[in-house]
């Protein structure tokens, strides 16, 4: 079982969510490598750090978006940093961390659409 996060406006809007990842029991997170997917707004992710400056800079710096998680349950940047930053450490020995997605950096990422 697991848990998605999104960034959505940080206002009522019909734009599209931005999927950011999944949080899975025994498992670091997921990310959803990112290319200009979402046509609203400029969105190029493909490393763990890439992840991290577009999320400071739409969230804290401009407050335009907010991460929320699939129970519309918003998540501050810090906690979901700190998030990562648990499962990357909690989970790092999990032999099968990369069998079905790539390895960019030590962190997981999946290519395409979340199934």
């Amino acid at each position: 079982m697991g848990t998605n996060y999104y960034v959505v406006p940080n206002r009522p809007s019909i734009a599209e969510p931005i999927h950011i990842g999944k949080s899975s029991m025994g498992w670091m997170f997921l990310f959803q490598d990112a290319s200009e997917l979402y046509r609203e707004v400029p969105v190029v992710w493909h490393c763990y750090e890439d992840v991290e400056d577009w999320l400071y800079r739409h969230t804290v710096e401009s407050e335009q978006y907010v991460i929320i998680d699939e129970y519309d349950e918003i998540i501050s940047f810090d906690d979901f940093i700190e998030l990562v930053a648990r499962k990357q450490k909690q989970f790092k020995d999990n032999p099968d961390n990369f069998r079905y997605c790539r390895n960019v950096g030590g962190y997981r990422f999946e290519e395409g659409e979340f199934c």
